[in-house]
């Protein structure tokens, strides 16, 4: 676990509000006299104010905290009324300062609230199988209990954030699960088992603070798509599957291979998801097309099943896809989840391991050679291509390092041509 910051975390809470949420780098709030809120502003011209607020420095009075500072900044910055003034109207309509400090929430009844937090997610509402919440809300309780001593909403966010770089996807994946345990917490559905004053969480438009923002080198390493791989890379690893060797045929692993090389060979032609080969169907409409009926459950809901559009049609027909899935043709099993199944079988391929260890190929490389080629040779615009992969154009613009001016300028002339060619295009007279 990282070293945590010494700071009282409703402290901090206050000063990542102040920071991102008012936006304001200037403005500080340290411990003054007398244990009393010392609010510290550096104007543009690099002088400096300090202003006490009419409250005592302890965790019971961070929402009045919090509230005096926000009311104050709207004065000063949005509405231009003078500091001191903006102060004082601020104190007049203020709460007054609390001395007593609010009960602390026993960790266990924070813990047992996780519990029942998974019961209603994959018994009442169906919303996640058992199988995520064994593997990937575990993860997030794993960071629970180790701050499970946090006694508000807002520190809570932030301590389990600390686990992971700001910016990341799986700090981001963190805080919204521990918002969302929160706000069935807090709800009727839950029995209100934690108190709503003290642990409803900010709303989900306002979850950023707590994702935090990545760095530089975050956004580098991120902002590519993970590496596709190329046709003739495909044919070389399913060669390698198909053609099993002596010592692979001793140990009767033939069939195994084959089932892995059926299930490359779908991902590949129709750009799927590892999880996704699970989940196919062929339906008649005139003629045999392929469905995939696999939702997806994310952040932005649960999307739909999908029609697949073979790229390249000659490898749907030169495999025989249409009829393997027709045919309920055995697919590997996939025990630890698909996408680790895929890594945990290629692993020990050498010609996967040589594409890995010079690329940095992963299962999701098949997706993304289907949206390179579609992109590239077929000349889809990614919100056709986006639809056909079941995903969004904002998800699908990872794949725009892609799109050369080269081939942006092909596309403009081959449009224009078209419209040349089948159009009348009125002529000024």
């Amino acid at each position: 676990m990282p070293k945590l910051s010494q700071t009282e975390d409703w402290v901090e809470a206050i000063r990542v509000f102040i920071r991102d949420t008012l936006g304001n780098k200037n403005w500080q709030i340290r411990k003054g006299e007398r244990d009393k809120v010392r609010l510290g502003i550096r104007f543009e011209d690099g002088t400096r104010t300090y202003k006490y607020l009419p409250y005592t420095w302890q965790r019971s009075n961070q929402n009045e905290i919090r509230h005096f500072i926000e009311a104050v900044h709207y004065l000063h910055i949005k509405k231009r009324v003078p500091i001191d003034e903006a102060v004082e109207r601020t104190k007049k309509r203020a709460p007054k300062d609390s001395n007593i400090p609010k009960s602390k929430t026993d960790p266990k009844l924070l813990l047992d609230a996780w519990d029942k937090f998974g019961v209603y997610k994959v018994k009442v509402t169906g919303a996640i199988t058992q199988d995520t919440w064994d593997k990937v809300y575990k993860k997030t309780f794993n960071k629970l209990e180790q701050v499970k001593d946090s006694q508000d909403a807002n520190s809570l966010l932030i301590n389990v954030g600390k686990f992971n770089e700001a910016g990341s996807r799986t700090r981001e994946i963190t805080v919204q699960h521990i918002a969302s345990f929160l706000r069935y917490a807090v709800s009727k559905e839950s029995g209100y088992l934690l108190d709503s004053e003290i642990w409803t969480p900010p709303a989900k438009a306002n979850l950023k603070d707590f994702k935090g923002k990545k760095s530089r080198q975050l956004q580098e390493k991120t902002g590519k798509p993970t590496p596709p791989i190329e046709d003739d890379e495909i044919l070389e690893l399913l060669a390698s599957l198909d053609s099993p060797t002596p010592e692979q045929k001793k140990h009767r692993v033939e069939e195994r291979a084959k089932e892995w090389s059926y299930a490359i060979k779908l991902m590949s032609t129709y750009g799927l998801r590892p999880i996704e080969v699970l989940h196919l169907q062929v339906r008649r409409n005139g003629k045999d097309t392929v469905w995939c009926t696999y939702a997806k459950k994310s952040g932005g809901g649960i999307g739909e099943e999908r029609r697949l559009f073979p790229l390249h049609p000659q490898w749907e027909k030169d495999w025989d896809l249409i009829k393997l899935i027709k045919n309920n043709a055995p697919l590997p099993r996939m025990k630890q989840g698909a996408g680790e199944s895929f890594k945990n079988y290629l692993r020990f391929n050498s010609v996967w391991k040589r594409l890995r260890d010079e690329k940095g190929v992963i299962p999701y490389s098949f997706r993304h050679s289907y949206a390179k080629r579609g992109h590239l040779e077929y000349r889809f615009h990614e919100r056709e291509l986006a639809p056909m992969m079941g995903h969004s154009i904002q998800s699908h613009k990872q794949y725009s390092r892609w799109y050369s001016e080269e081939l942006l300028e092909d596309s403009f002339e081959r449009a224009v041509k078209s419209r040349e060619k089948n159009s009348h295009i009125p002529k000024r007279k």
